[in-house]
């Protein structure tokens, strides 16, 4: 995980919905990101796996706020090329277990899993926001600062990511959607719709992270396009003015020069005098001065007229 990630799961994980319904909707999208329910021979139990120590601790304090469960904690060490430490809770049957998970909509009236969030948990405006939270802390991923934007959350299913998508643009955020190795993805890559998404899950010291650093990037583009413009100019004026330069010189050396008329002369040896010197600054130089675009003109002139003295 990248650590903008972390940084932006650790500053939400420290958030404490004032409201029930809102704990619930963000503990609703956090168990079904990163929990499974099992049935074994020890009985029910859901089981909670998070990569980071934070997310565990939140899933911890709502479950203990809301319910009072138990819980027994691990930590497992992931056998993979990174040996990621693996965070598990089990929150075994007990009393009260049926009716909180059918509260917090991981079980149906008829105690079957429910595939997503239900709409129920997900009425109230505040909820949305809760539940958006909850998801990101479950299973979101944002792009360090100086890479291309990216926001992402990946679901398990299609209706789960379809829910939160519509979760999604009742904030007014509009989310893509891919599927991704049998998982589905909602992602954003629009700096101002991940500002917007932060800004909706209370994670507002990133979000005002991401806001300077939109404004350091405009301000850099600019600049860019400022100097590359800049440097065009100044290979425009060097490759012109060379080709006057060689035109001027070839009338000098063959006594030709004096023989146009005064102003062109005069310009002549202005050009010679100041290699670097822009037409408009050329066009100051002279008496009278001239405008731009008239010292184009007659700069146009001398070069037809070494063109055909050459042949």
């Amino acid at each position: 995980m990248s650590s903008a990630s972390s940084l932006v799961k650790e500053e939400i994980s420290r958030i404490n919905p004032p409201r029930r319904c809102c704990k619930t909707s963000e503990l609703s999208a956090l168990l079904h990101m990163d929990g499974s329910y099992r049935f074994g021979s020890g009985g029910h139990a859901l089981i909670t796996e998070s990569n980071e120590v934070f997310t565990a601790k939140k899933i911890h304090s709502l479950m203990r706020s809301l319910f009072n469960l138990s819980d027994t904690p691990a930590v497992v060490k992931r056998e993979s090329p990174k040996r990621r430490k693996v965070y598990v809770l089990e929150f075994p049957e007990q009393t009260g277990f049926f009716q909180a998970l059918n509260e917090l909509g991981i079980l149906d009236l008829s105690l079957s899993p429910e595939p997503s969030v239900p709409q129920r948990i997900v009425k109230r405006d505040c909820c949305v926001s809760a539940a958006l939270r909850g998801a990101f802390l479950g299973g979101g991923y944002l792009s360090e600062p100086y890479k291309p934007a990216d926001l992402e959350i990946t679901f398990s299913s299609e209706n789960a990511a379809d829910l939160f998508a519509g979760l999604f643009q009742r904030k007014g955020i509009k989310p893509g959607k891919r599927n991704r190795n049998g998982r589905w993805v909602l992602y954003l890559k629009s700096r101002g719709s991940i500002s917007a998404f932060l800004a909706v899950i209370g994670a507002h010291r990133s979000h005002l992270d991401y806001e300077s650093q939109i404004i350091m990037n405009a301000t850099r583009s600019a600049v860019n396009r400022r100097v590359n413009c800049d440097s065009a100019n100044a290979r425009r004026i060097a490759v012109s003015s060379l080709k006057q330069r060689e035109s001027i010189l070839k009338l000098k050396n063959t006594g030709q020069l004096f023989n146009l008329e005064p102003l062109l002369v005069q310009l002549a040896e202005a050009r010679l005098e100041n290699p670097q010197a822009s037409l408009a600054e050329l066009g100051k130089m002279m008496h009278p001065s001239l405008t731009k675009s008239a010292v184009q003109r007659k700069m146009r002139k001398i070069i037809r007229v070494c063109e055909k003295n050459a042949h």
